[in-house]
């Protein structure tokens, strides 16, 4: 029999086999959405269950199928994109990823800060669309309270940060300067998650426990300097 690929419409697991994690797409332009669920729907674990072209399309999918994750590109022609996203937590527990082709700096604060995990832009690999849908779809505690972007801070540091790695140092640089996890994922072109490991072992290596001790830890090397 040959598999329904209607959007919503999920193969049944195996007996004993998880579901596969569902996602929502959102995106004013129908190539896109064909690429992007084409792609996804290489992989066994994942499904698409709607491909939305416009904001209430997409908020009656999300009820309708609660998905795990929304990939979404919030410069959509009927709907401000931020307040999208806001709407789509309300109603859901997905996982927002931004999909889109630039934004400005301003905008990109309001998309974090609106509850989005991460922003993918579309010029970059889809595999590393996929990596962050990964990181996303693994529960996470809740970040620390929202901070502003600021400048990229450029200190020298010395005495213990000289056993940071240089990962190490350039996340501890950003956490320093205020940024939170999802902000300094999108500085540095990685995901979310991975920014937690090399924060972590900055946190053993400076001998540290919290963003407060880290600060004080980089503000005394940088005085030696």
């Amino acid at each position: 029999m040959a598999r329904d690929r209607r959007p919503g419409v999920a193969a049944r697991p195996r007996d004993g086999a998880p579901s596969p994690g569902k996602i929502v797409l959102i995106d004013d332009h129908r190539e896109v959405l064909v690429c992007l669920r084409e792609f996804i729907q290489q992989n066994s674990d994942l499904v698409v269950v709607a491909a939305c072209r416009c904001a209430d399309e997409a908020i009656l999918a999300v009820q309708q199928y609660q998905p795990a994750v929304v990939i979404l590109d919030v410069e959509l022609p009927d709907r401000n994109g931020v307040e999208l996203i806001r709407d789509i937590i309300a109603i859901s527990e997905a996982k927002v990823i931004v999909f889109t082709a630039a934004l400005q700096k301003a905008k990109i604060v309001s998309v974090l800060r609106s509850g989005a995990k991460t922003i993918v832009f579309k010029y970059q690999p889809v595999s590393f669309l996929m990596s962050c849908v990964r990181e996303v779809l693994v529960k996470e505690p809740r970040n620390t309270p929202h901070t502003t972007i600021r400048k990229r801070p450029g200190a020298a540091v010395s005495g213990g940060v000289e056993a940071l790695s240089p990962r190490e140092r350039e996340v501890a640089q950003w956490v320093a300067a205020g940024a939170r996890n999802k902000e300094i994922a999108w500085q540095l072109g990685i995901c979310e998650g991975t920014v937690k490991q090399p924060l972590f072992h900055a946190y053993r290596k400076l001998k540290v426990s919290n963003r407060v001790g880290l600060l004080l830890a980089l503000g005394t090397a940088a005085e030696k300097v």
